[in-house]
């Protein structure tokens, strides 16, 4: 699948206010929903599995297009049902950046980080912890 710059996963859970008979008659919904959401976005390989209090989610995208994101939470906020609490978790292939997005109550809310190997770097002339001496001199782990 390496024509695909972005894979998705998703985790929708279920509040434990509702009923056995409430959660899947939800479930049923909400994969139908959340399925056409993400096939109108070009998404495939698509899997949603329910897993008793939650759902789980996973798919791949050709582009990793932030906008393309903003639509696809607009459209899974309007028929996210309240009692239930979601996120997503788009990766891009190369290992560049996340982004996350909550739902709850409606709404939804994004977070970025860069998982870039800019991001991993230190400086060079400062040891990473582990190979630091402590103030005695002697190593950390007491060696």
């Amino acid at each position: 699948m390496v024509k695909y710059d972005c894979e998705v996963f998703g985790h929708m859970l279920y509040s434990p206010e509702l009923s056995y008979n409430e959660l899947y008659a939800i479930e049923a919904d909400l994969i139908d929903e959340l399925r056409s959401a993400l096939e109108e976005i070009g998404a495939e390989h698509i899997d949603l599995s329910g897993l008793g209090d939650a759902l789980r989610m996973q798919c791949v995208l050709y582009g990793y297009d932030e906008v393309v994101f903003h639509g696809l939470c607009d459209a899974i906020a309007a028929f996210l049902p309240r009692k239930v609490d979601g996120r997503l978790l788009f990766v891009h292939k190369d290992l560049s950046i996340v982004h996350l997005y909550c739902f709850t109550n409606g709404g939804w809310k994004e977070a970025a980080v860069d998982i870039s190997m800019k991001a991993c770097r230190y400086v060079e002339d400062v040891a990473p912890a582990f190979l630091r001496p402590d103030v005695d001199g002697d190593s950390p782990d007491g060696e």
